[in-house]
């Protein structure tokens, strides 16, 4: 049965119900900062793998009491590995990161001792005793990172750390955006009268490449229908731009039931884009937004991005704050509506600016953009100092 005008969290739990993640692939772990993890990574053995020297100075074994006066047994050079003992009272100099003696108690800093013959002698006795311990980083066996997990530039150090050259992530979506219309035209040509560039193109693929995906842009009059039809058997989600509403002209919908794709609802109460549809084809999401710049922004981040998230074994939900309005909406009641907002964090929690140009056809609040503004159906106007909600949409900053 087709659904329609859901709301907004019943039509994206009934899309996301048909999603399952994507299989996973092995490649080089150079390659793989943003992706997903596929499997939780373990520790093959201790890091550090043996005791270390914290700091350049000199490794030392005391008596029982305090001892200010060491002899110099060695110098070891750096990476070599010590096939002596120290005993109490001696003392044998160390660099950052390398091995220490057997029976090394701390280690002294190399400001903290004067040199004198054979011996050294300690001016400030150190706070610490200036040792790694072995496995302190990390024991054999540990998790050093769980399944679905995103790949960041610190996780990277740790695996190279440990020798790991491959490992096992979610493969990366395929997403095909067509831009449907006839007056739509690539983005790089010039319009003669009546054409438009396509912007919201651009735009879709721009995110799902930060949000972990592969894209492609098809503009709809510049391919045959075979040619979109393959794109969309080949994709393992699928967006398409315009053609929403009801009466439109466009093809979207003949397009997206000639590649197979099953409805599972049309329209949901949302301002803007209540026109905006979804199906799956053999598992994988099609999600038709509306060709409104705003409407397909906004519809974008409550309806695809959690299902590519979905689709990389990520959690799909939308995380959510409570914040305080810095400046004024001044309509009321209707739908449930979302506004765009840029909001900063300070002593006082979230504060969000409604940002200016809210109509659905408008551009120029996308570049300002860091979250949406969720406003409840009936809502009473937005003035300064208004308790609102947000859904940040990118990392806010």
């Amino acid at each position: 049965m087709m659904l329609k005008q859901l709301p907004m969290e019943d039509a994206r739990q009934a899309l996301l119900d048909k999603i399952a993640p994507l299989e996973s692939e092995v490649i080089p772990t150079m390659n793989a900062i943003g992706r997903i993890l596929a499997a939780d990574i373990i520790a093959p053995y201790d890091l550090p793998p043996y005791r270390q020297a914290a700091m350049d100075g000199f490794a030392v074994s005391c008596k029982e009491r305090q001892e200010d006066k060491f002899l110099i047994k060695e110098i070891l050079e750096a990476g070599e590995i010590p096939d002596f003992d120290l005993e109490p009272g001696e003392a044998a100099g160390v660099l950052t990161g390398g091995h220490i003696p057997q029976y090394t108690e701390k280690v002294i800093r190399q400001e903290d001792i004067c040199i004198i013959g054979d011996y050294i002698t300690v001016n400030r006795t150190p706070g610490d005793n200036n040792i790694r311990s072995q496995g302190e980083d990390f024991k054999s066996g540990s998790v050093i990172a769980r399944s679905s997990t995103r790949i960041t530039p610190g996780l990277i150090a740790i695996l190279t750390a440990f020798g790991l050259r491959k490992i096992r992530v979610i493969r990366r979506p395929k997403v095909a955006i067509l831009s449907l219309g006839r007056e739509i035209i690539p983005y790089d040509q010039d319009p003669n009268p009546g054409e438009v560039r396509d912007s919201n193109g651009p735009l879709l693929s721009s995110l799902v490449t930060l949000q972990g995906g592969s894209p492609s842009v098809l503009v709809s009059q510049s391919y045959p229908a075979e040619k979109l039809h393959s794109q969309i058997q080949q994709a393992d989600m699928v967006i398409t731009i315009g053609g929403t509403a009801e009466g439109s002209n466009d093809k979207g919908r003949e397009l997206l039931d000639g590649a197979g794709a099953q409805p599972v609802f049309l329209g949901y109460q949302v301002k803007p884009g209540s026109h905006t549809c979804a199906g799956v084809r053999d598992g994988k999401p099609v999600i038709m937004l509306s060709g409104n710049p705003m409407a397909c922004f906004v519809g974008y981040y409550l309806l695809a991005y959690p299902a590519l998230r979905a689709l990389q074994g990520l959690n799909p939900e939308l995380k959510r704050f409570p914040a305080v309005a810095t400046s004024p909406f001044p309509k009321k009641g209707g739908p449930r509506r979302f506004l765009l907002g840029y909001a900063l964090y300070g002593p006082e929690g979230w504060r969000v600016a409604v940002l200016p140009a809210q109509k659905s056809s408008m551009r120029r609040s996308l570049a300002g953009c860091n979250c949406l503004i969720d406003l409840p159906a009936g809502h009473p106007p937005v003035h300064p100092g208004a308790d609102v909600c947000i859904i940040p949409i990118l990392d806010l900053a």
